[in-house]
This record gives C-alpha cells, structure tokens and sequence, in this order.
C-alpha cells in the first residue's frame, strides 16, 4: 500500500492546493534518528521534528548549537553546501515522515505557477518575521524572557525538544534550564 501525503497539514499554513502540481513531485523519506537528510532539497514534514544547528569548534571540547527547530506541517529548505549553509546541520530528532523535491524542480516551479509563487513569498515573510524575532530577542531578552516567550508561543517547543537542545537554542547550559524551570514553576 503506497503512503500518500496528508495535504491539509501543510494547507493550513501555506496555500497549497490538491491540485497544485508540487504534490506529484514529492518523494518519500521516512526517517530515524540516525538518518542523514539529502542537501538541495525542499522538505514538507510530515510527522516528527528535525533540529538545525552549527558546531562550534575550536574550544576544548565541540559544541553544538541549535539554531531552529522543524516540526509537523513546516517546509523548509536545506541548502546545497555553499559558504554559510555548510555550517547548517539537520539531524532528526526522533522518527518521522518527511516529504520532499530537489530545489531545482521547486525553481521550476516557482517560474511556471503563480501559486508556487505565492506560496514562496508566504513562507518567506512567516521565515523572516520568525528570524528577526529571535534576532531581536538573543540582543534584547533574557534567558528566562526567551524560555517565557517559547512558553506562551510556541508550547511544542517544551513539548517536542530536548531540554539540551532547548537549552543550546536559548544560548544556557542545560542546568541554567533547569533552575530557569524551576524559579518559574
């Protein structure tokens, strides 16, 4: 029995429609911890979460920091390795269903219909808009004000996240978490 991909969950944030002709360009990747996700792809996740972060390096010891995270109904790209996208790691974080389509079909796209079109400029401000909140708020807020914020705005962070990787996405050790969770508890 084929797998077919549940359209409403991405619908509900981007207008795609049934119709629209990305649906019949998407494959498959049914995913583990231990998977390595493709480059130059666009991805539709289904089910699951994916972290993105660097590794910084050149301390005693190599740290990890995240930088975003992917949870069901995003799209997001991963970049082919060029200059800052090389730094970019995407490691799955548990089990899932991913879907997805090389960029250079999506470039197709985006050319020949004015839905791909839309759809790109959508996803695009909601990115920006995502990445100069947190811009602003590494400059301007606290450890317990970000913790706070993700909170009240975005729950499935705390629900899906590991508290490590949570920590590394705040910028604290995974102690100072845990005492930012228990002054607010």
């Amino acid at each position: 029995m084929a797998i077919e991909i549940d359209k409403n969950i991405f619908s509900k944030k981007y207008p795609i429609n049934d119709y629209a002709e990305i649906w019949n360009k998407l494959s498959l990747l049914k995913f583990t911890k231990k998977t390595t996700l493709p480059n130059d792809i666009l991805c539709f996740l289904e089910q699951g979460t994916v972290r993105k972060y660097i590794m910084e390096s050149g301390k005693e010891i190599n740290q990890d920091i995240s930088v975003d995270f992917y949870f069901e109904g995003d799209i997001f790209c991963i970049k082919p390795n060029k200059e800052i996208e090389s730094e970019f790691i995407y490691e799955p974080i548990n089990n899932g269903i991913l879907w997805y389509v090389s960029m250079d079909e999506v470039r197709r796209l985006f050319l020949e219909s004015k839905l791909c079109a839309t759809t790109q400029k959508v996803h695009l401000e909601e990115e920006l808009r995502n990445k100069t909140i947190r811009e602003i708020q590494l400059l301007k807020s606290s450890s317990k004000d970000i913790y706070l914020y993700l909170l009240k705005n975005k729950p499935h962070f705390i629900e899906k996240v590991p508290l490590k990787f949570l920590a590394s996405y705040i910028g604290i050790t995974p102690q100072a978490l845990s005492r930012i969770r228990k002054q607010i508890s």
